[in-house]
């Protein structure tokens, strides 16, 4: 089996940059991988990404819920077990940790009932690592340029995203699989600390 490492935190926090990062590094030394995103990665799960984030309709709160967790199973099955079956490392921009968070804590959905779905869409796939990029929101808005227009959930107001990080921070320091990274430091040191990771794992030489 690969090994499964997500990325996880808030808007702006800078994930795309690291991921972007690290497949370079992958590619420059021939190590085999995929990397993906949630919600998205394969044209279904792209579609609903569109509903979830820039519909103009209303969704609740539990069918916002359940759109993503419909997203991550299709995910799951289509793309992400058979890349670990085939012996590559997946690198996922987001996992079940962003619906935890953003759709549970945020939200006011009890962890309980968000993992019993969560379990049940993914046959209770879990990462061997996550990195989590914490930095305070009204920093990480101002480093991005403000909020992306038409993005119904970046849009909410800041006291939502607070709460989002404050649900990060609860489950992180409470999960071993979890580093925190301090996303206001270089994006050249935060590459070394997750590539340190990866070699003390074992997982990259």
């Amino acid at each position: 089996m690969g090994k499964f490492i997500t990325f996880e935190g808030g808007e702006g926090a800078g994930k795309t940059t690291l991921i972007d990062s690290l497949k370079k590094y992958f590619d420059e030394n021939n190590i085999d991988y995929i990397a993906t995103r949630e919600p998205g990665g394969v044209k279904v799960c792209e579609e609903i990404r569109n509903i979830v984030k820039y519909s103009t309709e209303e969704i609740s709160k539990r069918a916002e819920l359940l759109l993503f967790s419909a997203s991550r199973a299709e995910l799951t099955q289509r793309l992400i077990r058979p890349s670990l079956e085939s012996g590559k490392i997946v690198l996922c921009d987001r996992y079940f940790d962003s619906t935890r968070v953003y759709q549970g804590f945020a939200n006011g959905i009890d962890d309980r009932d968000v993992m019993s779905i969560t379990n049940f869409a993914t046959n209770g796939l879990v990462p061997d690592i996550t990195f989590y990029l914490d930095i305070d929101p009204k920093v990480a808005f101002l480093r991005k340029g403000g909020q992306d227009k038409g993005d119904r959930i970046e849009e909410r107001d800041l006291s939502y995203h607070y709460m989002v990080r404050d649900g990060y921070n609860k489950i992180a320091k409470n999960d071993p699989r979890f580093v925190i990274l301090d996303a206001t430091l270089s994006k050249e040191t935060i590459l070394e600390q997750v590539l340190q990771k990866l070699r003390t794992e074992n997982i990259i030489e």
